[in-house]
């Protein structure tokens, strides 16, 4: 990442992205986060009601650049967003929680490795996919039920959520 530009970028940043900065040798840019989440993008066929969604996470985690205790509430909006997307895919008749929801996008094969950029070799048994069915809900009953945990990245947690839905909703 690039050094800051100016004494006006440093001030409206949040102290603790310097902290963290001077610790691990790379600053925030918001200019970068702009155009990187600029690029997370859902298919046309995605519903509305996702989109909306997914685009207040991307605003979320670009407001994280002021607020770094933002980015945990961008990861939990990310898995609340595609637990959103399981259920307008799958229309279930009865309540299901998310690792069934995730557990029967796995089965139908809605969701693989391959479709997920992250993954350099995907594996065609979706092992990575079938580690989600427990993975994800840990994470977000870890975010959703109280955390002090703060962590820095969310941008990633972007990128895999609008992999994910681009799946359940692929192009025509």
């Amino acid at each position: 990442m690039e050094e800051f530009k100016s004494l006006e970028e440093l001030t409206l940043m949040d102290e603790k992205h310097e902290l963290m900065g001077r610790f691990c040798g790379s600053f925030p840019n918001i200019k970068g986060m702009h155009d990187y989440l600029s690029k997370e993008v859902l298919n046309e066929e995605v519903p509305d009601e996702i989109q909306g969604q997914f685009n207040v996470a991307k605003n979320m985690a670009l407001y994280s650049y002021f607020f770094y205790a933002l980015a945990p509430e961008v990861h939990l909006k990310t898995y609340t967003v595609i637990e959103h997307a399981l259920r307008v895919k799958m229309k279930p008749k009865k309540t299901m929680m998310l690792k069934a929801l995730i557990n029967h996008a796995v089965a139908q094969r809605w969701i693989s490795d391959a479709g997920f950029r992250h993954i350099d070799k995907p594996n065609s048994d979706n092992e990575w996919c079938k580690t989600m069915v427990t993975v994800i809900p840990s994470l977000r009953n870890c975010k959703a039920h109280g955390s002090t945990m703060l962590v820095g990245d969310c941008l990633h947690h972007i990128s895999s959520c609008a992999d994910f839905i681009n799946q359940l909703f692929p192009r025509n």
